[in-house]
């Protein structure tokens, strides 16, 4: 070899290690193509530890506005115990984070406080039996609870860019000897929802509405803590979702005889498109239940919410209105364009329903239960009053959520001689004038008037 090869090929070696070194590839992957192996992260084993549950938050929360005038952010905790131990639920605690700034403290939950928010992950027929019956602050080897969330702030301005959920247990010493003391605090992190709330017009021109079975009241709304498997996945369709009922002057929901639709006042009431849509989704032709007595579960998710309508108000959301009349949405058609303001049906009691009554949800799939629900606020009504207490003589046990007491006994209910459906209004606040209300979301157990 001349010394001119040689000088090459020991230049060219230079040059083909320099390449490698500047662009950090070393060898090759399975396919032969080069990869840098320097590429890699560091191990996270000396700092992250063992744990005895598994945590999740379902979804990113989207910080609204109710009639409460505070800032609203709404989510659920998923607890899972994955050891073969009793554990105990001791404390939750929820901090909010923007930027560089120092947590602030949120939301602490603890004792009775966190065990009024917590359910098995598992179907509860809205009266399956009181609620303080269900709840739960312990878990057994490889069950599953959640946690319902409903964290406030003042105002837009302090909505934090992420929150800091820590779940604290307690259980068996053997837990703590063998994964530490600190193995009993899990921490687990979740971003808002930077995009700006979804804002919607009235579902229905006038009139004075009560929210008897919505966000945020955990112990009193169904709404609030209904869980879903479809297909094998968990949703919360319904997590923002309303029953509004009407009241007159008096505060009655209904005039004369309650086991006939006809004397419900919100019976028969156009309801309008709160946005431009078209409809995805029409159920047609299912009969007025009589007061009292909604269908049993279980039943289909075809008919479960009776003659319905859903629209597609664009960018993957969608609204429903449901227990519509039979041939009040006969109009309608999938594929129909339908603007702002104009009918959508009539307000009845059809499907999962048990009092004339709209059920209005929005949702990021075309579907009563395999969809995530969204928030919304309402561009513009007016704040009336508020429920303070309610009696009921209702005879339905079969889970329609319009029974706020959750404590129906059927042997009672059988000895009831007119089997009737009154909810009653005892005791109402109602303000000395009108709140106007922009930009805001109706609260559980709220009256409020939309515009004519």
């Amino acid at each position: 070899m001349s010394k001119l090869t040689k000088s090459l090929t020991i230049f060219s070696v230079i040059i083909l290690a320099g390449l490698g070194i500047a662009f950090g590839f070393a060898g090759c992957d399975s396919d032969g193509n080069m990869v840098n192996l320097f590429d890699f992260e560091p191990s996270p084993d000396d700092t992250n530890e063992l744990k005895p549950i598994i945590v999740e938050v379902i979804q990113e929360p989207q910080a609204f506005r109710a009639n409460d005038g505070l800032v609203h952010l709404v989510y659920e905790v998923q607890i899972e115990n994955f050891t073969t131990e009793t554990i105990d639920l001791k404390e939750l605690s929820v901090f909010g984070v923007t930027g560089d700034e120092a947590p602030v403290p949120l939301l602490v939950l603890e004792g009775g406080d966190l065990m009024i928010r917590t359910l098995l992950l598992q179907y509860h027929p809205f009266k399956k039996a009181p609620l303080d019956e269900v709840t739960i602050d312990q878990l057994e080897p490889g069950q599953t609870g959640v946690t319902f969330l409903d964290v406030t702030v003042s105002d837009f301005d302090l909505v934090p860019d992420e929150l800091i959920n820590i779940v604290e247990i307690d259980g068996p010493p053997i837990i703590a000897e063998l994964l530490g003391e600190t193995a009993l605090t899990t921490t687990i992190d979740v971003e808002s929802d930077p995009e700006n709330v979804l804002l919607l017009g009235e579902p229905i021109r006038g009139g004075k509405w009560i929210n008897l079975n919505g966000c945020c009241d955990f112990a009193n709304s169904a709404h609030r803590r209904v869980i879903r498997s479809v297909d094998g996945v968990e949703y919360f369709p319904e997590r923002y979702s309303i029953d509004i009922m009407e009241v007159d002057d008096e505060n009655r929901l209904f005039v004369g005889d309650p086991n006939l639709n006809e004397s419900w006042l919100g019976y028969g009431k156009e309801l309008i498109a709160v946005a431009d849509g078209v409809v995805s989704r029409v159920v047609k032709g299912l009969p007025d239940n009589k007061p009292g007595e909604s269908p049993p579960f279980p039943i289909s998710l075809s008919d479960g919410a009776g003659n319905i309508v859903i629209m597609h108000i664009g960018n993957g959301v969608y609204v429903l209105y449901a227990h519509l009349i039979p041939g009040s949405n006969d109009h309608l058609e999938v594929g129909d364009f339908v603007a702002k303001g104009e009918m959508v049906g009539l307000l009845g009691n059809t499907g999962q329903s048990g009092a004339p009554h709209l059920h209005f949800q929005v949702m990021d799939g075309n579907s009563i239960a395999q969809a995530e629900g969204v928030a919304f606020e309402f561009e513009q009504f007016d704040d009336i009053g508020r429920l303070l207490d309610v009696e009921e003589e209702d005879g339905d046990n079969e889970g329609d959520g319009l029974d706020l007491d959750d404590v129906i006994d059927p042997d009672a209910e059988e000895e009831n001689p007119q089997n009737e459906p009154g909810i009653i209004l005892t005791d109402v606040e109602i303000f000395p004038n009108p709140i106007p209300r922009t930009n805001e979301h109706q609260l559980q157990f709220t009256i409020i008037e939309f515009p004519e």
